[in-house]
C-alpha cells in the first residue's frame, strides 16, 4: 500500500489491468504435495516428574536401615517430606563420603534437610578450625557452635586443648602474607565465627584490595561466605582469575561469586564448554552469576530449551535464563504455549526474554489488555520500568514492527528487510497486532493459499479476517463478477494470486484507498481517543513495584 490515497487508488487500478490481461483459464486447484510444515514449533511432551512425598519405605529401601525407624523420624520431622529426592540423593551421598552411616543419620534425621553442598562446606569448617572429631551431633549443630568461643569449645573437648586455633587457620592461607597481627587475635575469648570472619577479611583486602565498605556489603549481603571453608574460598578465587580471567574489581563488584563451588565450576568447564560455539569462559565473564548455577542445571536447562525447537543462540540474547532453576525454565516454557500473545513469538530469537521476565510479562499484559492495547511487542513485555510507563502514557497502540518481521521472515523464509520494506508501504501497518497477522496467514493457509501466493499480497496479512471473508464470499457472486468486469466465466476460473490482489482490491476501494481498511469497527480512531481510555497510572512508579504498575480495577475510565 502506498502512503498517499491517489497513488493507491492508481497503483491497484494498474494491477487490475494488469490482472485482467493476464488471465488464465487455469482452474484453481491447489497441489496436495505442497509443503505445509509449520515454521512454529509444535509444544513438545514435556512432563515435568511428579515425586510423591517422602515415605518411610521409600526411605528405608534407598538409604538403609528400617521402615519403623524411618517412620519415626517422619513423624517428628514431617518438613523432610517435602525433600526432593535428587536433592535427598545428593546430601546422603555427601554424608556418606564423610564417613557418616546411615544410623548416624537417622540420630539426627535433619541433618539430611541441608544441602550436599552446605554439608561439605560445614565439615571442612569445622576440621580447619581443628575439630578432633566431626560427629554429626556436632555437624547438626553447625551455628550453635561456630558461635560458642574457642575455651568453650576446647572445655568440651571439640578441640584439643594444644590447638592454637588462630594460627591453625592463618595457615591455610597460602603464597600470601595475611595484614594482621596474629597475637591479637589468640584471645581465646573469641567466637570461631568472628575469628574466622577476622583472618577472612584480611585475605580479601590482601587478595582482592578489598576496602571497608567492600567488606560490610559483602557480610551484609552474602552472608553465606562464612560457612565456606577458606581452602574452598581460595580454590575459588585461582580459578576464577585463572581460567576466566576475572581481575580482582570485577570479583569485588561481583563478590557472591566467592560462594561458588570451585568443583562445580570445573564441571561446566568440561560438560558445558561452549554454548551456540562460545566459549562458556567468555559466558561466565559476561554473565558471573550463571556460575553460581549448577553443572547439572544448565544442561537441564539448555535440554529443555531445545526441546521446544529455540536454538542456542537465543539462549545467547538472554544469559539470564541460565540463572533460573531448570524446573522452572520448563514450566515458563509450558506457559508460553497457553498465552497465544507468547506462543506467536515462540521464533522470535529474543523469546526467552519471555521465560526470564514471564511474571513481569503477565503482568504488564493484563494492564494493556485492560487499556484496549492491542500491540504489545516484546520489548514493551519485558522492558524497565520507566520505558514501559512511558508506553502506556504515551497513548500510541503501535510497536517498531520487529516482532511482526521476524515472524513472516520464518515462516514466509524471506529477509527481514524485504520484509520491512514492502510492508512500510502500508501507512497503518505498525498498528496491527503480531497475534492477528499470524491469524489471518493460518486463515489464508487453511483456504489453501499458498506462502509464495500470500507473500506476493503480504499487506492482505494486517485486514480483518471477517472482510477478507465477506469479499472471498462477494467474488463468487455473479453479480460481483459482472460489475467488476472480470474476464474471466466464473471464479473458479481466478488464479489464488489473483483472488487475493482482488480482495485487497475491494476493501480499500471501500476506503479510498487510504489504508484504513485494517480497521474494525471496535478500533475505528482507537489511536486518537486511546488517551482517553487511559485507567490510572499513579506516579508511584518507582523501584518497589518493579513490573510496572497493577492496573487500578475502580479507576479504569479514570483520565491522567
Amino acid at each position: 500500500m502506498l502512503r498517499n490515497g491517489q497513488n493507491q487508488a492508481q497503483l491497484l487500478a494498474r494491477s487490475l489491468g494488469q490482472l485482467a490481461r493476464g488471465m488464465t483459464s487455469s482452474k484453481r486447484i491447489t497441489s496436495k504435495k505442497e509443503n505445509l510444515k509449520p515454521k512454529m514449533p509444535k509444544p513438545p511432551i514435556v512432563e515435568m516428574p511428579l515425586e510423591e512425598p517422602l515415605n518411610a519405605s521409600y526411605l528405608s529401601k534407598t538409604l538403609g536401615s528400617n521402615y519403623r525407624s524411618w517412620a519415626a523420624a517422619l513423624e517428628k520431622h514431617p518438613e523432610l517430606k517435602t525433600l526432593k529426592r535428587k536433592d535427598l540423593l545428593n546430601s546422603y551421598d555427601t554424608l556418606k563420603s564423610l564417613d557418616y552411616s546411615v544410623d548416624d543419620i537417622i540420630s539426627k534425621p535433619m541433618i539430611i534437610y541441608y544441602g550436599a553442598t552446605t554439608l561439605a562446606n560445614r565439615h571442612s569448617v569445622l576440621q580447619e578450625c581443628g575439630f578432633h572429631k566431626v560427629t554429626v551431633q556436632t555437624l547438626a549443630k553447625y551455628v550453635t557452635v561456630v558461635n560458642k568461643p574457642i575455651e568453650v569449645l576446647k572445655a568440651h573437648s571439640y578441640i584439643p586443648f594444644d590447638v592454637k586455633v588462630a594460627e591453625r587457620l592463618a595457615g591455610y592461607f597460602v603464597d600470601i602474607k595475611l595484614p594482621v597481627e596474629l597475637r591479637e587475635l589468640e584471645s581465646e575469648t573469641l567466637t570461631l565465627k568472628s575469628l574466622r570472619q577476622s583472618l577472612l577479611n584480611a585475605y580479601l583486602r590482601e587478595r582482592l584490595q578489598m576496602d571497608d565498605n567492600d567488606l560490610q556489603k559483602l557480610w551484609r549481603v552474602y552472608t553465606r561466605i562464612r560457612h565456606k571453608s577458606f581452602r574452598a574460598v581460595q580454590d575459588t578465587i585461582e580459578l576464577l582469575t585463572k581460567e576466566f580471567n576475572f581481575p580482582a574489581d570485577r570479583l569485588r563488584k561481583n563478590s557472591f561469586l566467592l560462594y561458588s563451588e570451585a568443583d562445580n565450576v570445573r564441571r561446566i568447564l568440561r560438560e558445558v564448554p561452549t554454548i551456540d560455539s562460545q566459549d562458556i569462559r567468555e559466558i561466565g565473564f559476561r554473565r558471573p552469576k550463571i556460575l553460581m548455577s549448577t553443572c547439572d542445571s544448565l544442561k537441564q536447562t539448555l535440554q529443555h530449551v531445545h526441546a521446544f525447537g529455540i536454538s542456542e543462540d537465543a539462549v545467547l540474547r538472554c544469559l539470564e535464563v541460565l540463572t533460573l532453576g531448570p524446573d522452572t525454565v520448563l514450566e515458563r516454557l509450558r506457559d508460553l504455549q497457553e498465552i497465544e500473545e507468547f506462543q506467536v513469538l515462540g521464533t522470535n530469537p529474543r523469546v526467552l526474554r519471555l521465560v526470564h521476565y514471564q511474571n513481569k510479562a503477565r503482568l504488564r499484559l493484563d494492564y494493556l489488555n485492560q487499556l484496549k492495547v492491542r500491540c504489545a511487542s516484546l520489548h514493551i513485555l519485558s522492558c524497565g520500568s520507566e520505558a514501559f510507563a512511558k508506553f502506556a502514557r504515551d497513548g500510541s497502540d503501535r510497536t517498531k514492527g520487529r516482532d511482526i518481521v521476524v515472524y513472516l521472515g520464518n515462516v514466509l523464509e524471506k529477509d527481514v528487510q524485504v520484509l520491512r520494506n514492502l510492508l512500510s508501504r502500508h501507512p497503518n501497518w505498525c498498528h496491527i497486532p503480531l497475534l492477528h497477522v499470524k491469524q489471518c496467514l493460518e486463515y489464508l493457509r487453511s483456504k489453501k493459499f499458498k506462502l509464495k501466493e500470500i507473500f506476493a499480497n503480504i499487506h492482505l496479512l494486517l485486514y480483518p479476517i471477517k472482510r477478507i471473508q465477506e469479499k472471498m464470499h462477494l467474488l463468487q457472486s455473479p453479480d460481483a463478477q459482472e460489475e467488476l468486469q472480470l474476464p474471466v466465466a466464473n471464479f473458479d476460473s481466478l488464479s489464488n494470486n489473483e483472488i487475493l490482489t482482488l480482495i485487497l482490491y475491494l476493501i480499500e476501494s471501500e476506503f479510498h484507498f487510504t489504508g484504513d481498511g485494517i480497521w474494525t469497527e471496535q478500533h475505528t480512531h482507537h489511536v486518537e481517543n486511546f488517551n482517553n481510555l487511559l485507567p490510572d497510572f499513579p506516579e508511584s512508579l518507582n523501584k518497589v513495584y518493579k513490573y510496572g504498575v497493577k492496573p487500578a480495577d475502580k479507576m479504569i475510565m479514570q483520565h491522567l
